[in-house]
């Protein structure tokens, strides 16, 4: 794959390198501060607050190893405060339905796109309905199925169907539409700091990689991703419906399968991660590592019951004939005994990572956050089990897709209250 690095993107990363170096020693002394005036001023706290061990490897790169929370003992730090639910009546125009992506401006206007028809449905910062943007169809300012990303005033709709990427005005207008790759169905869409759209397609010899298209629509590189691990390795399940004289099928792994993270940061940068270790790396491009951390998690088992619930989950489907033949090949001894250190991954608007955590409440049982520098904040217990699915960040909030209690389709959002943490 050939990288089309301008110039003025490699001053930046220069830059960047070179702050790293500086607040290296501010990081360590301030790490040190914080943790001798919560041993000073708080010594009934459960969880004494640690010092994270960081140092440079040859090549210069920075390693942090923490060793626990720095910013706040347990989970009485930061908290996800609930502010609306948007759950419009049935039969309304703003009537919720099979909501496939979100995004959420910075005022906290909420952008739902939606199948079946496709439609973005846009709904205030209190929850009230405001209208539709653009339509289904092919024509200008339309769509077949979108994936949003949000940067200022500007939404971008990536309609991997029609190989377009089409951009609008958050009132509505819209002003242009580009041509972007086809075919891969991604569950949001990363406008960086410098207004590059990161968009996944496939690249040279069909690897999965990032487009990075200004929002002019021409393309700056593209990066690859790294391949994924050898699907004859993992545990798979092949799946066999027949329908009168025709057969389909499919292959689909069983869960827990370790796998890669390979996300865009705000900032340019990417953050990647395997799930087989707690141990992550930012990157300057596809290779150029600038910083590595690392953090320790429990081996934790996996109880009778939650495999019951894994397999249950696993092999739902809407289509009768189909569920059969998943319940009928799917094995359950396939899925393992033991957690993986972690099951989730996402980066919010400032650049901070957040990691899922297993345990007796399933995937999505405790949540760690790390700041941009990969220091470890502390624990914040998770707004919903259902945030690493269908969610999109906000400047401070998260808007989740999710269900009431009678399965009706809502979306619930929720404010960070930070204090005086970082």
């Amino acid at each position: 794959m050939t990288n089309h690095t301008r110039p003025e993107f490699l001053q930046g990363v220069r830059d960047f390198g070179a702050s790293l170096r500086e607040d290296h020693g501010r990081l360590l002394w301030t790490t040190i501060l914080v943790s001798l005036a919560a041993c000073g001023t708080s010594a009934d706290a459960k969880v004494a607050l640690n010092v994270p061990t960081i140092d440079t490897l040859p090549g210069g790169i920075v390693h942090v190893v923490n060793t626990g929370p720095t910013a706040w003992p347990d989970t009485s730090g930061w908290r996800w405060v609930p502010t609306v639910t948007i759950s419009p009546p049935d039969g309304s125009p703003g009537e919720l339905s099979d909501i496939s992506t979100l995004a959420i401006g910075d005022d906290g206007t909420v952008y739902a796109m939606q199948n079946k028809p496709a439609v973005i449905k846009v709904f205030g910062p209190d929850g009230s309905y405001l209208g539709n943007l653009g339509k289904e169809g092919g024509g200008p300012g339309e769509y077949h199925v979108g994936f949003l990303g949000i940067r200022g005033d500007t939404l971008g709709v990536q309609d991997p169907n029609s190989s377009r990427f089409t951009l609008f005005l958050k009132d509505g207008t819209f002003l242009k539409a580009v041509p972007s790759p086809c075919c891969y169905f991604w569950p949001r869409i990363t406008i960086d700091s410098t207004g590059l759209a990161w968009i996944p397609g496939s690249g040279r010899n069909n690897q999965a990689s990032w487009y990075r298209i200004r929002l002019d629509g021409s393309v700056v590189d593209t990066i690859p991703m790294p391949a994924q691990e050898d699907f004859r390795k993992l545990k798979n399940w092949t799946v066999t419906v027949k329908r009168g004289g025709n057969a389909m099928s499919m292959i689909m792994m069983a869960p827990l399968q370790p796998g890669n993270f390979f996300e865009p940061r705000i900032d340019g940068m990417i953050v990647s991660g395997h799930s087989a270790s707690y141990r992550f790396a930012i990157l300057r491009g596809a290779t150029d590592t600038a910083r590595l951390f690392e953090a320790s998690a429990p081996e934790l088992p996996i109880s009778d019951a939650m495999r019951d619930t894994l397999f249950e989950n696993a092999t739902q489907h809407p289509d009768a004939a189909i569920q059969k033949a998943m319940r009928e090949s799917a094995n359950k001894d396939d899925i393992p005994h033991t957690w993986l250190p972690w099951t989730h991954l996402s980066l919010d608007r400032a650049g901070r990572l957040w990691v899922a955590l297993p345990g007796d409440a399933g995937e999505v049982t405790r949540l760690q956050v790390f700041d941009r520098n990969g220091i470890l904040l502390g624990d914040v217990p998770p707004p919903s089990r259902k945030m690493f699915k269908s969610a999109a960040w906000g400047r401070d909030r998260l808007a989740v897709a999710d269900e009431d209690d009678d399965g009706r389709p809502v979306i619930r959002v929720f404010r960070l209250e930070t204090g005086t943490a970082k």
